[in-house]
């Protein structure tokens, strides 16, 4: 296993993407640090990977345990020059060249929503602020094309998270908010993609899932808004 020094890796990229993992050192997100180095080296964009610090509720800074998909946490010390300097560093170099920037969170999730959600090919599930009212992280097209080629791309359902449901990432503490509800930024477009623990569980399924939504990051950012999501196509809210 490679061993790495820092508790949080960066990769500096030149396309207008940034991909996140902020739970990479905890085991219900295993390999998403993993997915998120091999979007960024795949698309050529930019990496803010947690390697080190321990999802949990309260700050322990000796035992490295955090939150770093809480954006108050992200505001302490120490937390705050590892992953989130680095990740407002990477926003404004990339808006010094682009018009826009996106951010990928990337999250873990459990094969039982394949169950719950009664949709047995149910592999990822996007959230983009769906709440009352609703928070919109991203362009709806950019949410759109997501969920419609990673299902097409990966042969499976992607659902949208729906309002007042765990996936919606429409919290004021989680990332995916930080540049609507504390930081507002129209030039900034964020998502939160979970995916489902399957394709991700060895580091092989997760190569291999990391290269398939990589083909979708990479159509995205080649794409414009005049794309539209086909008429008879229907995202489940899960």
């Amino acid at each position: 296993m490679v061993q790495y020094p820092e508790r949080v890796s960066i990769i500096v990229g030149k396309k207008p993407a940034i991909y996140v993992a902020p739970h990479g050192a905890h085991c219900d997100d295993v390999n998403t640090a993993l997915i998120a180095e091999i979007l960024a080296e795949s698309t050529n964009g930019y990496a803010v990977i947690n390697r080190g610090w321990e999802r949990a509720d309260e700050i322990h800074y000796k035992k490295e345990k955090a939150n770093c998909n809480n954006v108050e946490h992200c505001h302490k010390d120490v937390i705050k020059e590892e992953f989130l300097d680095p990740l407002f560093r990477f926003k404004n170099r990339i808006l010094k060249k682009w018009a826009r920037v996106a951010i990928i969170y990337l999250h873990g999730m459990s094969n039982n929503i394949q169950s719950t959600s009664g949709i047995d090919d149910l592999n990822y599930v996007v959230g983009w602020g769906s709440g009352k009212p609703p928070s919109h992280t991203c362009q709806k097209w950019i949410k759109d094309f997501v969920i419609y080629h990673l299902s097409i791309g990966d042969n499976c359902t992607v659902g949208e998270g729906k309002a007042g449901g765990n996936y919606a990432a429409w919290s004021r503490k989680n990332m995916t908010q930080l540049f609507r509800k504390w930081y507002p930024d129209s030039e900034v477009d964020s998502l939160q993609i979970e995916i489902i623990n399957k394709l991700r569980n060895t580091k092989l399924l997760a190569e291999t899932t990391a290269q398939i939504m990589a083909i979708t990051f990479e159509e995205m950012l080649a794409t414009d808004s005049q794309w539209a999501l086909p008429s008879n196509y229907i995202i489940p809210k899960i």
